[in-house]
């Protein structure tokens, strides 16, 4: 039977405190406190505070990522594979109350599972990065490519979604290699032979969810509007 399988849920993809060295942990704790920092100045809280369908909309997908975080598989710690969820996220809230929600679901994460010295090693990477690419790559399409319906769901939501926890997953992968936690073989043979099998569920999931919400609540996605993308139709 496949590692991966026998595994289960005893191995995170979350990374642990005693896998990295304690000053790159502590020198992430400045950058999520900065990147926080301007997300939280830069968010929309007039608009927020005074609509509480977005709040009981936000702090509903925020548990539904938490949920969602807490069901992996994995080899070994911080080798683990779990949804992301993070691209549908930030075309839901844009990309500080992404950061934001990230932030607070890894909070969470880590309440259930501990390691809080690698807290905000895990909202960077996990939290920051995804939301980052994703957000991103729907600046890019928004701006250079037309603004077409199956543009968005293909490139922004699925494509989209591939990519940003594929980021992610390369990004863990440099940052154990490079400080010896793992050596590159052992994650090549082990963890990376399974990526595709993680990467295109991510992006159906993505995908799938990103068309539904445009045929049943487009006013949910803060990046969608029926009047740019169906005026064609």
């Amino acid at each position: 039977m496949p590692p991966l399988l026998v595994c289960g849920m005893l191995c995170h993809m979350n990374l642990t405190d005693s896998l990295l060295p304690s000053d790159l942990l502590y020198f992430a704790n400045l950058i999520w406190f900065a990147v926080g920092l301007y997300a939280l100045r830069s968010a929309p809280w007039r608009l927020f505070l005074a609509n509480s369908r977005i709040q009981h909309v936000f702090l509903g997908a925020t548990v539904v990522l938490f949920l969602m975080w807490n069901f992996e598989m994995g080899v070994h710690p911080a080798l683990g594979f779990h949804f992301l969820g993070l691209t549908t996220f930030t075309l839901m809230f844009g990309w500080s109350l992404g950061v934001i929600g990230a932030s607070l679901v890894t909070v969470a994460v880590t309440c259930v599972h501990g390691h809080w010295a690698a807290l905000a090693m895990n909202a960077l990477v996990l939290g920051v990065l995804p939301v980052s690419v994703s957000y991103g790559v729907y600046h890019l399409v928004h701006r250079h490519l037309p603004h077409h319906l199956f543009v968005y769901i293909f490139l922004c939501a699925f494509f989209n979604a591939m990519l940003a926890a594929g980021v992610a997953v390369m990004t863990l992968v440099v940052l154990l290699v490079a400080t010896d936690t793992y050596t590159f073989a052992r994650i090549s043979y082990e963890h990376l032979p399974y990526l595709p099998l993680y990467l295109f569920p991510e992006g159906m999931l993505n995908g799938m969810v990103i068309t539904a919400l445009i045929g049943v609540r487009p006013d949910w996605l803060k990046t969608y509007d029926d009047e740019t993308y169906l005026k064609k139709y």
